[in-house]
């Protein structure tokens, strides 16, 4: 890569780049409420990256920066979030994908005009896809860095919310970062046959987080 092409990447998924993430935990918050500690946040994010983000979010992300190659750039991108749109049956996670993915679009315009394209549905997935592509980014290591940055949100979250040091989160990075590797390497040989979920325990738990008595995440 060059070197501009990778100072982005660093920037893009930055924990200091203002997407909204730190504001969800994507259901562990309902775990914690249960009593969830170090065990089960290692098995969250095994289902994540098996089933989960793993699949739908990196294929997502892998068909939207291919989409530039495409007859019809524009067509494809409105798919893919309608495909998105029916892959996240669970509203607060729906609501989720969107509020970020319109949040990054709103930051990409200020920082790189033109760069993000204007979606009717923004799934997150779609605008780091596209805007990654953009920015000239290879696939590879944008679906790298956008898996780690996932995996990282979880982990931080789990830091906020559960009895679980910052140092365990760090060792459960290097425990999954061959997990994420290989399904950064299935994502790039058949997308489409990602783009789907399948984690119906962490659905539930992403239901049941909005009517908890108390909150620290949105979602």
């Amino acid at each position: 890569m060059q070197d501009v092409s990778l100072l982005r990447l660093l920037q893009v998924f930055d924990s200091q780049f203002p997407v909204g993430g730190f504001a969800h935990s994507g259901g562990l918050e309902t775990y914690a409420a249960l009593g969830g500690s170090l065990p089960e946040v290692r098995a969250v994010l095994d289902a994540q990256i098996a089933l989960g983000w793993g699949r739908s979010e990196l294929g997502a992300a892998c068909l939207a920066w291919r989409a530039a190659d495409s007859n019809d750039p524009a067509r494809e991108l409105d798919r893919l979030a309608e495909t998105l749109d029916a892959v996240k049956v669970v509203p607060a996670v729906r609501d989720m994908s969107l509020g970020m993915g319109r949040r990054m679009t709103d930051l990409l315009h200020r920082l790189y005009p033109g760069i993000a394209p204007d979606l009717q549905h923004p799934h997150h997935a779609l605008i780091v896809g596209t805007a990654g592509r953009c920015l000239g980014i290879d696939e590879r290591p944008l679906l790298l860095a956008f898996a780690q940055s996932l995996a990282s949100s979880t982990l931080a979250a789990a830091v906020r919310c559960m009895p679980v040091s910052s140092v365990q989160a760090q060792e459960v990075v290097i425990e999954t970062q061959p997990r994420i590797s290989a399904a950064v390497e299935r994502a790039l040989a058949d997308p489409e046959a990602c783009l789907f979920t399948c984690t119906p325990a962490l659905d539930i738990r992403s239901h049941q987080q909005a009517h908890l008595h108390t909150r620290l995440f949105q979602s």
